[in-house]
């Protein structure tokens, strides 16, 4: 994890480098969602045990915008919601280690702060940060922007947890 210290200079801006992007098809094999469950696009940037930065192209020929507010296209706020803890999904897994195949990860908490709607045409960067890793618990927290302005707000909290811990599943 970064450590800061009131007396250090700021941090220099890196342009993200080859391998600190991740498209679609990589970023895939770190959740374990699939179609139409997948809600971003591209990692633009990251560092493990620092941050995350993912984009979300919002289209208005996504299912979600039809039907919600036919009227008036706006993407859902649970669809931004899903996208931030996917996004922490793969930094909380970038920072510690991928998951085993008898385990998931869990969303534990979501304070959520929306701001301004989001829509068709709409490119949402989500900038996650790794407030604090403590074993199996991530906290997390994140800014979703578009054009440079803030969308939504984001404070969450993730665990890793085997499969039979959680007691006869009927899936």
């Amino acid at each position: 994890m970064q450590v800061s210290t009131q007396d250090s200079a700021p941090p220099r801006l890196q342009e993200p480098t080859p391998d600190r992007m991740m498209g679609f098809s990589e970023l895939k094999k770190y959740l374990r969602h699939g179609h139409p469950m997948i809600y971003i696009d591209r990692i633009t940037d990251h560092e493990p045990g620092v941050f995350l930065k993912s984009l979300l192209s919002v289209s208005g020929n996504l299912d979600a915008i039809a039907g919600h507010f036919p009227e008036r296209g706006i993407y859902p706020g649970s669809h931004l919601m899903q996208a931030y803890a996917q996004s922490g999904i793969i930094l909380y897994l970038l920072s510690s280690r991928p998951l085993e195949d008898d385990e998931l990860t869990l969303i534990g908490s979501v304070k959520a702060r929306f701001t301004k709607p989001v829509v068709p045409g709409d490119q949402v960067l989500f900038d996650v940060r790794a407030d604090r890793l403590r074993g199996n618990l991530f906290f997390f927290s994140c800014q979703a922007t578009v054009d440079g302005k803030s969308v939504a707000a984001f404070r969450g909290t993730l665990t890793r947890t085997k499969i039979e811990a959680l007691g006869r599943q009927l899936w």
